[in-house]
């Protein structure tokens, strides 16, 4: 009898005895249930254990919505007026209760996510099964796992518990250190690359290919300053010619145009059709987008909406990538989901909105669950990411090709070559910037070139809340130290 099983009947006596009547053996077996001593046994069980990995990312607190807070609006591109105090708080580096919804869901879902990894590399392996199909699943949920501690090490830092194995009841894993963290995280990325296949057709697409664990084991190095490893694993990924740059940038944040040819590695969403199957759709734009359509509980700060207007395209326009990230009275007009902006907000309005992952091309209101896929890494981020590396080992000349041709794509003039490694480092941030607004990059950038300090409230007033030593991490939530004893709680939050 398990120890639940135990605790149930225990339960059930305790009824009864309070009632005064007989305690009648109560532990009845459903034929049925599947345990994990019955279920991992087949081919089926395996492909379903992957899934079951998979729709871990769907989660508010992994895709679905709180990373866009958690890196975007708490960056200096975003601010959050919204009435929620808890979540305008969230995003001035101020939290009081650490168990608050967005960074206790976070944590959790994201270990909820690593706990069915984590049976998958544990359980699978002992099926017996086409071997190179065992052997391709497991590594699918290395990268997942990965992924996830990627995230969970880059918001609250190395005192984060790193289980490897599913958990027994008793057990209360202590906090792992940065080392320890980095490096499972590039073993789990090595083994995975070799196993996985560089595509998928029918239905499998979207799975984690091997330029995937490339390209994401290359992020990890760049943001562990360890240049020479990125840039070899990046080369791979631009040598392997499976990737190319859309025409259209608007393509990568649309459901029209999703696993494209440009996308590395993206989270597949559903919308409301899908929810009765466990597949939900991506929650960021209701959350973040224009106030009417959407909720506005985070938007584009002033600085960031100047950024895009401080360089011409090759013709004298605006960079393009504007009006596909930001929503804004534009002269000449704007289409807000339907209405002119104008329109919705007067016409002396200088309110800023995102754009960037809305259904602004649906009729109606933007809904919750957007049928648009989360693109993690982008073929852009790959190129940008080389570019970084290889200016910082002081080969600027072989960086510069790379920047250009992000830039060529939205017809922005070529940069000049001569630039100094410091000013290559200056325009690679800002070709950053620009590239990736809402899509969980301007953090680490800032991070990873130790910009993320209180004087970025030229850019962002939210920062005047910022404490050095503190604010560069997220607490951990209390319900995980109360139950954990053997978790550290990060400086400046104890």
């Amino acid at each position: 009898m398990t120890r639940i099983h135990r605790l149930a009947r225990a339960t059930a006596c305790a009824a009864g005895a309070a009632l005064a009547v007989g305690c009648a053996d109560l532990e009845l077996t459903n034929p049925n249930q599947q345990t994990t001593d019955t279920f991992w046994r087949s081919e089926s069980d395996a492909r379903q254990g992957m899934t079951a990995v998979y729709n871990g990312l769907l989660a508010n607190g992994t895709y679905g919505r709180w990373l866009a807070f958690a890196h975007d609006i708490r960056s200096d591109i975003g601010f959050s007026p919204s009435p929620w105090a808890d979540l305008s708080n969230f995003n001035k580096f101020t939290l009081v209760d650490f168990d608050f919804e967005v960074n206790r869901e976070i944590w959790q879902h994201h270990y909820a996510a690593i706990f069915r990894a984590n049976q998958v590399v544990a359980d699978v392996p002992r099926i017996e099964m086409d071997t190179t199909l065992r052997a391709r699943l497991v590594g699918e949920a290395r990268f997942v796992r990965a992924l996830l501690y990627f995230n969970l090490l880059n918001l609250y830092g190395g005192n984060i518990p790193m289980p490897l194995q599913p958990p027994a009841i008793a057990d209360r894993p202590a906090s792992a250190g940065d080392t320890t963290v980095w490096r499972q995280i590039e073993a789990d990325l090595r083994a995975a690359a070799p196993v996985l296949p560089a595509a998928y057709t029918g239905a499998d697409i979207g799975r984690a290919t091997s330029g995937a664990a490339e390209a994401l084991l290359g992020k990890v190095l760049l943001q562990q300053r360890k240049w020479a490893g990125a840039d070899s694993v990046l080369s791979l990924v631009v040598a392997s010619g499976r990737y190319a740059l859309v025409p259209n940038y608007q393509d990568n944040f649309t459901a029209l145009a999703e696993n494209n040819r440009e996308s590395v590695f993206e989270v597949q969403f559903g919308d409301r059709t899908q929810l009765a199957n466990g597949v939900r759709g991506l929650n960021i734009a209701k959350m973040v987008g224009p106030c009417g359509p959407s909720f506005c509980d985070g938007r584009p700060t002033p600085w960031y909406f100047n950024q895009f207007l401080a360089e011409s395209t090759s013709t004298g326009g605006v960079d393009p990538r504007l009006d596909v990230t930001i929503f804004y009275n534009k002269p000449g007009g704007m289409d807000v989901y339907g209405r002119s902006f104008q329109a919705r907000y007067g016409a002396a309005s200088t309110d800023l909105f995102f754009r960037k992952y809305g259904e602004f091309y649906i009729p109606g209101e933007q809904d919750w669950d957007a049928a648009i896929n989360f693109r993690v890494i982008r073929y852009a981020d790959v190129l940008l990411m080389l570019a970084e590396a290889r200016n910082e080992l002081g080969r600027t000349a072989e960086a510069l090709p790379l920047l250009n041709l992000v830039r060529a794509r939205v017809t922005m003039p070529a940069v000049p070559a001569g630039l100094s490694v410091a000013a290559m480092r200056t325009r690679l941030l800002r070709e950053r910037l620009l590239e990736f607004g809402l899509e969980q990059q301007r953090l680490l950038d800032l991070k990873r070139q130790n910009l993320l300090t209180a004087a970025l409230v030229s850019n962002d007033a939210e920062f005047s809340f910022f404490v050095p030593n503190k604010s560069e991490l997220l607490p951990i939530p209390v319900t995980e130290t109360n139950l954990n004893p053997n978790v550290q709680q990060n400086p400046g939050w104890r």
